[in-house]
């Protein structure tokens, strides 16, 4: 009688378990909220910070107390930035970047040079993309802030236009890649404004004392004995003639400054192309 109540028990009990997983039913899938099909349609991140491809320029209203005013051109293409050029003008029409006095100032308090600061700093924003996370450059606050500050100002206003002239204002660079066999590296910069050349400066460096060739009085009288003209007297002639036909190629050439006049001409060229 026990062995059957028991065998009874155990019946009872398959068919209760039986039941209760019978009676579960699958649960439907759960349909995406709208919330999360807002969300899939949402751009990215980089997507949604994505600038208009186009030339930015930006310049600062006034000059500082030291009697300087900074300027800088971002260029964007596919939506980041391709290139930027920065640079500081004072009262004289002279650019910070290209000036010895200042230069060999700056070196001897802080170790860096106008030129080297601009160039850590514009790396900096390729990298990152992103003014405001620009790397400082040790010896160069002033100058980082104002990078920043003026990018950052650039790239809130819309694109420019092309002008009469058939060029974007700004202003825009070119240097050699490297140093020419008797040690001198090139650097070249033009200004534009409503559409034309406004201005434009030159000098070449030297890797060996890091003076501008066009403060080397040895170096103007050298060339001056042997061509019968000095570099100082060269450069002001080619801007000239840069500033008067709008066109790199058709700048005349300097007699006696065959050399000077060629890379005038390519560099120009090269920054120049970069305005078009």
């Amino acid at each position: 009688m026990k062995r059957f109540i028991a065998l009874f028990c155990v019946l009872v009990l398959a068919l209760v378990l039986a039941a209760g997983c019978g009676g579960q039913q699958q649960q439907p899938q759960q349909q995406p909220s709208q919330q999360q099909n807002e969300q899939a349609q949402q751009p990215s991140q980089e997507e949604a910070t994505a600038l208009k491809d186009g030339v930015y320029t930006a310049e600062e209203p006034e000059f500082d107390d030291h009697g300087w005013k900074a300027i800088t051109t971002v260029v964007v293409k596919d939506g980041k930035i391709a290139n930027v050029f920065y640079d500081e003008i004072n009262k004289d029409n002279q650019i910070k970047s290209l000036d010895q006095d200042y230069a060999s100032n700056m070196k001897e308090k802080s170790g860096e040079t106008p030129l080297d600061a601009v160039a850590k700093l514009s790396a900096s924003l390729l990298e990152k993309q992103d003014p405001a996370n620009v790397d400082t450059v040790t010896g160069a606050t002033s100058t980082t802030n104002k990078f920043k500050t003026l990018v950052a100002e650039a790239l809130k206003s819309s694109p420019e236009e092309k002008g009469a002239g058939g060029y974007y204002d700004g202003i825009f660079k070119a240097e050699e890649k490297d140093f020419d066999e008797h040690g001198y590296k090139a650097y070249a910069t033009v200004i534009i404004k409503d559409g034309k050349v406004a201005n434009a400066y030159y000098d070449e460096l030297s890797k060996d004392t890091g003076t501008f060739k066009s403060k080397d009085e040895n170096y103007q009288k050298n060339m001056k004995a042997k061509t019968g003209v000095s570099n100082t007297e060269a450069i002001p002639q080619l801007i000239q003639s840069l500033i008067t036909k709008q066109d790199a190629e058709q700048v005349d050439a300097v007699t006696g400054a065959t050399g000077t006049t060629q890379k005038f001409k390519t560099l120009m060229g090269e920054a120049l192309s970069l305005a078009k």
